[in-house]
């Protein structure tokens, strides 16, 4: 039985869900015995259950990871779309806890497209007189398998006062800026070494409890859907060469041509080499194909890139789409329609 390839026994299915079924029958084994000659009634009927729900639909399967509150709250999606970002390993249960010093580190969930990453920890000291606020920070390093990171920029906080009341538990989040795509999975390592008191102004303080807790997260590739556009659109009142469109369910890639972006500027008494916005370009939503508009405020930019002829935007998304049945990027406070095929 340990020798099984479970990939190959099964139809193909999130690992986490192989690794239910592998943990389900190792703690069996465990008491049992090491001298059980034959599997008993319980550990076949579990052992069925198991093949059922990794054969059965896909709702069932993802129903072994519910979503973390605080993480529904970052990325909104309802019941379904949770599930398909489950599903599409967008999103995984990370399954990961460590104590030491006094202190333990959850590793709850991260979601993560070709753009952007995202990780949830729980941080816990069992003195319940530590009380950990917003401006307690913590240190920590990263291991990348292959040595080369493929982040742009990285932040972390823990979440403020309005989200969570102060205790000594409390949500950690680390994203990340993506500048190379992957084509394989990222396995990372995340070793913490300190919980640390508030500090001076962007400065860590003084460390609280310090230790080694240590995390591996495998990351997998997402491929987006992608449009080669090379087209001509209104935006703001001005003609705008739209070079390619790129969605995932939780970002989305925009280019046009630089020339265009340049004009763009000089209208709106802006400088791109000083790092502003273009607010005609900013996104504030998508149009499905059946008329729905998926809107908010406006998506946050991660990453602006202008040079070689192109103007390059990233921007994450707070409300998780289907992109399958995106027919319109909505941009600018005009909502100027960037129609797709």
């Amino acid at each position: 039985m340990k020798n099984e390839k479970w990939n190959r026994a099964f139809p193909e299915v999130p690992d986490y869900v192989h690794q239910t079924v592998l943990s389900t029958l190792a703690g069996l084994d465990e008491r049992k015995g090491k001298r059980v000659k034959r599997m008993g009634k319980r550990k076949a009927i579990i052992l069925i259950a198991a093949a059922v729900a990794i054969l059965g639909t896909t709702v069932s399967a993802t129903e072994i990871f519910k979503w973390n509150r605080r993480a529904a709250e970052v990325f909104v999606a309802d019941e379904v779309q949770q599930s398909k970002l489950v599903t599409e390993q967008i999103t995984q249960d990370a399954s990961q806890t460590v104590t030491d010093a006094g202190l333990t580190i959850e590793a709850v969930q991260t979601i993560q497209d070709n753009n952007c990453f995202y990780a949830l920890f729980k941080i816990t000291a069992k003195d319940e007189s530590i009380q950990i606020t917003q401006d307690h920070s913590m240190s920590f390093l990263f291991d990348f398998q292959d040595g080369e990171s493929p982040f742009g920029a990285l932040g972390w906080h823990f979440v403020d006062e309005e989200s969570q009341t102060v205790s000594n538990s409390r949500y950690f989040e680390i994203t990340g800026i993506k500048t190379r795509p992957q084509s394989e999975d990222l396995h990372m390592k995340i070793q913490f070494t300190s919980l640390n008191a508030p500090g001076a102004k962007a400065m860590d303080g003084e460390p609280v409890l310090m230790g080694n807790w240590e995390f591996v997260l495998d990351l997998h590739p997402i491929e987006p859907v992608r449009f080669d556009l090379n087209r001509e659109y209104q935006i703001a009142g001005r003609p705008v060469t739209v070079k390619t469109v790129e969605l995932t369910p939780i970002s989305v890639k925009l280019s046009i041509d630089e020339e265009d972006a340049r004009q763009l500027e000089q209208w709106e008494g802006v400088n791109l080499d000083q790092t502003d916005s273009l607010s005609s370009l900013c996104i504030y939503g998508v149009k499905y194909q059946d008329g729905t508009i998926i809107e908010e405020d406006s998506y946050p930019e991660l990453l602006v890139r202008i040079g070689d002829g192109v103007y390059e935007k990233t921007a994450k998304l707070t409300n998780v789409i289907d992109p399958d049945k995106v027919s319109a990027l909505l941009v600018g406070e005009n909502m100027d329609e960037i129609t797709l095929p």
